[in-house]
């Protein structure tokens, strides 16, 4: 992994764990072993907000997850730092565009919540399902991996309901190890910007830490690297071709000259399709239209990950 991108992670694997706290550049930069400067570089590189803006929506959106919870309002102010009400106050109707008192009371009429308790029974499972076929009609989910997974991670199938509708959900599928997860996830479109996906990745975070995972991984599509990299995550591309090889991908990499660039490994995937894996910050949206569109005969997918 590159300097810059372990560094990151790094950074914000200390933010998460002292999220309550009162964290400075000071601290960050002693923590990472990087000075504050450097700390701004790898900050613009890998975030779409700088460092100090990006620990105060974090906090926000683990406070907009706790309100979604039923958590009282002044306790969550007090929790995340805010010495006043009228401090949090202004600071949510910044990030969420109403104040928490009305993004409770908006929810709680729309009796929008968290199911902290998880898919629990074969009829929620066969709910869930369906929503992931709205959300993604082109792609076919087998009902036996839907119950595998369900009886290996049911902590980790997690859902909001808007009344008797699912609006958002998340889909877990160990490794061998059971230390890292990949997710499918999914959330309808009239549901983007109202705080019900953020709350929800902050929950099944939460849950996984507490299972003892490690890393949670995450395919993601076009429009989607802003949302994940306001919660941290860092990047991975996949580059395939069955007609250029490893070397052709790697020389094509190396003629756009841009360090940010880190070959993690290669690999040909049955036989005939050569692989290149890099670790790349999520931001950089050109990359996969230079493969893509300028070298041709190639097809990319970002995966993006974070440690818990």
């Amino acid at each position: 992994m590159a300097a810059g991108a372990s560094t990151y992670e790094k950074i914000i694997k200390y933010i998460d764990e002292h999220i309550k706290n009162d964290i400075t550049l000071d601290d960050l930069s002693k923590h990472a072993g990087y000075s504050q400067w450097h700390l701004y570089k790898i900050f613009k590189i890998y975030s779409p907000a700088p460092v100090m803006e990006y620990i105060r929506n974090k906090r926000l959106y683990a406070a907009a997850n706790e309100i979604y919870t039923g958590k009282k309002l002044l306790e969550v102010a007090l929790d995340y730092g805010y010495e006043t009400p009228a401090g949090f106050y202004k600071a949510f109707q910044r990030v969420f565009k109403c104040n928490p008192s009305e993004y409770k009371i908006n929810n709680t009429r729309r009796n929008i919540f968290m199911n902290i308790e998880n898919v629990k029974t074969v009829e929620e499972l066969d709910e869930v399902a369906e929503f992931f076929k709205i959300v993604y009609p082109n792609h076919a989910f087998e009902k036996q991996d839907w119950r595998e997974r369900w009886n290996n991670n049911h902590e980790l199938l997690l859902y909001a309901r808007d009344g008797d509708k699912i609006c958002a959900a998340t889909l877990a599928r160990t490794s061998d190890d059971d230390k890292h997860f990949v997710v499918d996830e999914g959330v309808l479109e009239d549901y983007w910007n109202t705080g019900i996906f953020e709350a929800l990745f902050i929950e099944l975070e939460n849950r996984a830490k507490k299972l003892g995972y490690t890393d949670i991984f995450v395919a993601i599509g076009n429009g989607q690297e802003e949302f994940y990299a306001k919660l941290g995550y860092v990047g991975r591309m996949l580059i395939q071709s069955d007609k250029h090889s490893v070397d052709d991908l790697k020389n094509y990499l190396e003629s756009l000259n841009n360090k940010n660039y880190e070959i993690s490994h290669t690999r040909i995937h049955d036989g005939y399709i050569n692989q290149l894996w890099l670790n790349v910050p999520i931001m950089d949206k050109e990359l996969k239209k230079k493969f893509e569109e300028e070298l041709g005969d190639c097809w990319t997918q970002i995966i993006v990950g974070k440690g818990i």
